[in-house]
């Protein structure tokens, strides 16, 4: 199927577009119970501008270390001195743990040289395994004197993965696949493809494997991201609920719109790659007779590894 077959067309706006994929896997799948991610919105007010950002962190980073998650998502570099303090106004121990003196409708107040910002802790949920420790997943503005600078939420959340990180995860990954977190900028991606160690034999016997290789069957734009966006939402091994909400959201990111300028509902981008899909379901990794999560793992890490 090619991009004119359902008449989608390409509109180039992923960078404004962001996917926490972890953290919806977290939310569905109730994490451990014990670990949580916060959902901070952190604002800055001045007499001239608003710069905001909503980010994700893990609830046991050290005030410290969300100083410096901080200072990436919204670009401040110096070092002038910096502390936190409650709503009340009491300066916090910059050792302790954000989760403890921030909850769901909680706020604190964050103080670096003159800048002050609240940070309004939005709610909070479990966490898995794969769930970055910080990921920014939205914002606005920039400060006055980085006036000359966009808001770029790709280049943040590099910063906030490591350069490290990404270069080690990708060199296990397929090149459709770098092709996707580099057209969407959702580096909320590589903590996915790093849980599932792509870099792992998998027992899958040699026409599996030549099977695997040949997806997907679809050679034109639109069905070959349908696909991959496919692969990468059954890799979550969440609910149907899950699948829809990534294959969409993903889509989004890469350009892909109806006719009408709407977003693309998850029954037009399953129909994309149908022809794929089907070859999947034969293997149990897709429709309602699924095969043992281990097992469609087995066959995810093979589609997805170089």
């Amino acid at each position: 199927m090619d991009m004119t077959t359902l008449g989608h067309m390409p509109t180039h706006f992923a960078h404004d577009n962001v996917i926490s994929l972890a953290s919806a896997r977290a939310r569905r799948s109730g994490g451990t119970g014990s670990e949580r991610t916060l959902l901070i919105q952190a604002s800055n007010i001045q007499a001239d501008r608003e710069v905001h950002r909503q980010i994700g962190v893990d609830a046991a980073l050290a005030l410290t270390e969300l100083h410096k998650v901080l200072g990436i998502a919204f670009g401040v570099e110096d070092d002038s001195p910096w502390f936190f303090a409650n709503a009340g106004g009491r300066k916090l121990d910059s050792t302790t743990c954000v989760g403890r003196v921030l909850d769901a409708g909680g706020t604190i107040i964050y103080i670096w040289g003159l800048w002050q910002f609240e940070l309004h802790c939005l709610e909070t949920y479990p966490r898995d395994s794969g769930t970055p420790r910080a990921l920014c997943i939205g914002g606005s503005g920039v400060f006055t004197y980085n006036s000359d600078l966009d808001f770029d939420l790709a280049v943040i959340n590099a910063e906030l993965t490591g350069t490290d990180t990404i270069r080690s995860v990708l060199t296990h990954v397929r090149p459709e696949i770098i092709d996707i977190v580099d057209r969407t900028g959702v580096f909320d991606f590589i903590p996915l493809l790093q849980a599932l160690e792509l870099h792992r034999p998998t027992p899958l016997d040699a026409p599996t494997v030549r099977l695997c290789r040949s997806l997907p069957r679809e050679r034109g734009a639109e069905g070959s991201d349908a696909f991959w966006s496919c692969v990468l939402a059954l890799s979550c091994l969440g609910d149907r609920e899950l699948f829809d909400d990534v294959i969409t959201s993903t889509m989004s990111a890469l350009g892909w719109v109806a006719d009408d300028g709407s977003p693309l509902p998850a029954a037009d981008i399953t129909a994309a790659c149908t022809d794929s899909l089907a070859v999947l379901e034969k293997f149990g990794a897709y429709g309602r007779d699924l095969a043992a999560p281990v097992e469609r793992l087995d066959i995810y890490r093979e589609l997805l590894r170089a």
